[in-house]
């Protein structure tokens, strides 16, 4: 068990079910609402926490109707299908998020594990920490993005937010002052963008949509508590990642580390490498930013090697 509680109300009909570990991967948040559609947003969360709360409100984990997935991460479908089996619930994703959620092998794909070495990599890391994934999952339905979800009396906007992943979708919740930034997550580790899938411009984009919407309740897949107080102000942070990374990956270059796999040695993007598919995502994610260096004229790849034109 937790040394937190397992859930706080959001608002009426609506708990955060905080995951454990503190939500940090491969544990995340989930959303319940408790309506007359009983409606799990996520599944990446413990299931004693997600039983816990549930009980907790007066229901049984068979009492569950619906989940509802943002997108196709293990840490985010999680326990659904064990979830699905125990209740027989529906399980809705968006559709760009079916085929990944659906199977693992395509999974596996969208996020670039392809060569065997990485394979085995990545099957040693959800083997320790996340093997309820291994399986495929039944998907039911899929959400739109010009439609709401109807819980009852709460209503989920779909909120199509892609660069995390393709498919990754944030919630309004009864409109837009309330939304569940999911992997928007406002983590000081910062942006992540490791999948073959992932595209840093869109990320920026959706970050900067978010911001537009002016929001006064974010709500994070991987924080224990929403944000509200400077919600705005840790948005644009959040958003500044990006620059200081380029100026970092710039300034490396210059100074000669000028490879992609020798500046993910470094780390940059990670703090440190604690896992060698992790070095995986590093490399992803220099490359990302490589590529939109590139187009801005700022390096160039000569003969296998990267050098700064300008900064």
């Amino acid at each position: 068990m937790s040394d937190y509680p397992a859930h706080i109300e959001i608002e009426p009909r609506v708990h955060l079910i905080r995951g454990q570990n503190e939500a940090r991967f491969p544990e995340a948040n989930t959303l319940l609402i408790d309506d007359e559609i009983l409606t799990l947003v996520d599944a990446g969360s413990n299931p004693e926490q997600v039983f816990l709360t549930l009980r907790d409100l007066g229901h049984q984990p068979e009492d569950l109707e619906r989940i509802v997935l943002t997108h196709y991460h293990a840490d985010h479908k999680g326990y659904a299908a064990h979830l699905r089996q125990l209740s027989g619930c529906e399980v809705l994703c968006h559709p760009l998020a079916k085929d990944g959620v659906e199977h693992f092998q395509t999974m596996m794909k969208y996020i670039g594990i392809e060569n065997p070495e990485t394979n085995a990599h990545w099957l040693n890391l959800l083997n320790s920490r996340l093997p309820h994934v291994q399986c495929d999952y039944i998907v039911d339905g899929v959400f739109r993005d010009d439609r709401s979800i109807d819980c009852g009396e709460v209503q989920l906007i779909p909120l199509h937010s892609p660069g995390h992943t393709h498919d990754h979708t944030c919630f309004g919740i009864n409109g837009l002052e309330k939304i569940l930034l999911v992997d928007i997550d406002l983590t000081e580790f910062g942006p992540w963008y490791g999948n073959v899938v992932s595209d840093l411009g869109h990320f920026k984009r959706s970050i900067e949509q978010i911001i537009d919407l002016q929001p006064k309740m974010g709500i994070s897949s991987h924080l224990l508590d929403p944000v509200t107080n400077g919600l705005e102000e840790q948005l644009r942070s959040y958003l500044a990642y990006f620059q200081k990374r380029d100026e970092e990956i710039l300034r490396y270059i210059a100074e000669g580390i000028d490879t992609v796999k020798e500046l993910a040695k470094i780390p940059i993007i990670y703090p440190r490498i604690p896992h060698p598919v992790y070095l995986v995502f590093e490399e992803f994610m220099i490359d990302k930013h490589i590529e939109l260096l590139s187009k801005k004229d700022l390096v160039i790849l000569e003969d296998g090697h990267l050098q700064v034109l300008r900064t």
